[in-house]
């Protein structure tokens, strides 16, 4: 069975008036500059300089004092204010995704320190929204064991997500939850401001992304921004990394041996009480990734991230017609590709294509009963997915995104038996009675099998 999937979605999002404008994959940072005396400071030089590029926005405190930067792509900055006749004021933060850091500096004289209190970055405790959630930042995803290195386990940390798994949906390759007491197939997946859902129905990614390609992920399990639209289950918002000015690259392997497990528990093919302690599952994983800034360019960078695992898995045959040892072929690549344009400091491009590919001969995990060998068939699921974003400030308050997404599964479904043809003829039970019995008759079963049955 073959089904293809395409779909093109355009989105625009605009955020205007005294909120902070932001996106799920932006953010915020506004706040109040005032002196000892609590009246407001006008005219400070505001700067913030991005830690992994050569980013950098400025602005300018208002009569009251206020003054708001919006659209700013994750990560760490360097914030500074400059005030003739004040101390200078310079501090890292760290932006979270889809979120407002609120800042409060009350800037002294020259030679007194300088108060502030920021709320809303990374590590703090928010008080400002009323949604519900855990930010993962980089060394939690990077740190964190995961099954098979599916990103799509991360949400399980909290334990709001409960693990649901259909077997319909065991062939989708990544990990299936419940948020809240809700359906399976509700939780929404943002990915880079741009819907990351699998529209076949099914509660996924669409195309996933490498575990080494994410930079945050944020789980929300209640109250949601309107940003992130409309959904009775969680909101899982990913953004991808990016390159910086430095060129950098990372390498990961793994490789666990079929019968490691056993030999060290000791079991042998004389001793095991069951298949499964002796069963193969040897795994090998490799991971790679590369970035930096485009030769002979300062606003144009590239990240660059792929992954592959192969696995033999055994399962152990219980049916008596055909015990035994059936083993499972599993292969699964996926990458992704992302530059990044700074058209000038208010407008920001970016252009991210990735792929999710997979195939297994075994899906069910355990094979018995009419699961049997001789009734294999090979799964194959290949989705691609490119999206074009371009963030524009108009106004430190009015922030404009444009998302234009295109995403292609072929096959989105697609299952080949290994034999074509009927491979058992079970065998029905008959209720037999002797030749004399009055209303007998006899039937003829193939290979000439002869049984009575009464009428």
């Amino acid at each position: 069975m073959i089904r293809c999937f395409r779909r093109f979605a355009l989105a625009l999002l605009v955020a205007a008036g005294n909120a902070s404008a932001q996106a799920p994959d932006t953010a915020t940072l506004k706040g109040q500059i005032i002196d000892q005396s609590r009246a407001a400071i006008a005219g400070a030089d505001i700067t913030l300089k991005s830690a992994l590029t050569t980013y950098q926005r400025n602005a300018y405190s208002d009569s009251l004092g206020t003054f708001s930067v919006s659209g700013l792509p994750i990560g760490t900055y360097t914030f500074t204010i400059h005030k003739d006749g004040f101390s200078d004021l310079s501090r890292d933060l760290t932006l979270v995704a889809g979120t407002t850091a609120d800042i409060k500096i009350q800037l002294n004289i020259s030679a007194v320190q300088t108060q502030i209190q920021v709320t809303g970055t990374a590590g703090e405790v928010r008080s400002d929204e009323p949604q519900l959630g855990d930010r993962l930042g980089l060394v939690q995803v990077e740190e964190t064991p995961l099954l098979n290195r599916r990103i799509t386990y991360l949400p399980l940390l909290n334990a709001a997500n409960r693990p649901a798994l259909n077997q319909g949906d065991a062939f989708m390759n990544q990990n299936l939850f419940t948020t809240n007491g809700s359906g399976r197939r509700q939780t929404a997946f943002v990915i880079d401001g741009s819907s990351g859902n699998d529209s076949w129905g099914r509660q996924t990614i669409f195309t996933n992304v490498p575990q080494v390609a994410v930079q945050e992920m944020t789980v929300l399990e209640n109250a949601f921004s309107a940003e992130y639209g409309a959904t009775t289950g969680g909101v899982i918002n990913i953004v991808t990394k990016t390159g910086g000015d430095q060129y950098h690259g990372d390498l990961l392997g793994l490789w666990r041996p079929s019968d490691t497990a056993a030999k060290l528990s000791g079991f042998t093919s004389t001793n095991v009480t069951s298949g499964n302690q002796v069963t193969t599952d040897s795994l090998g994983q490799f991971g790679a990734s590369f970035s930096g800034p485009i030769p002979n360019t300062e606003r144009t960078h590239f990240f660059f991230a792929g992954e592959y695992s192969r696995q033999n898995r055994g399962s152990p045959v219980t049916a008596a017609v055909a015990p035994g040892v059936f083993v499972g072929h599993y292969a699964g690549w996926m990458t992704l590709l992302k530059l990044d344009h700074e058209i000038n400091p208010d407008n920001n491009l970016f252009f991210r294509a990735n792929t999710d590919s997979f195939h297994d001969t075994n899906p069910n995990g355990a094979v018995g009963a009419s699961n049997l060998a001789s009734v294999d068939r090979i799964f194959r699921r290949r989705t691609y997915s490119t999206e074009l974003g371009e963030t524009s400030i108009l106004l430190p308050r009015l922030l404009n995104t444009v998302r234009a997404q295109f995403q292609l599964g072929s096959p989105i479904t697609q299952f080949d038996p290994v034999v074509f043809g009927t491979q058992f003829i079970v065998p029905i039970a008959t209720l037999t009675c002797p030749a004399t019995t009055p209303g007998c008759s006899t039937i003829h079963l193939p290979r000439a099998h002869h049984n009575r049955r009464c009428s």
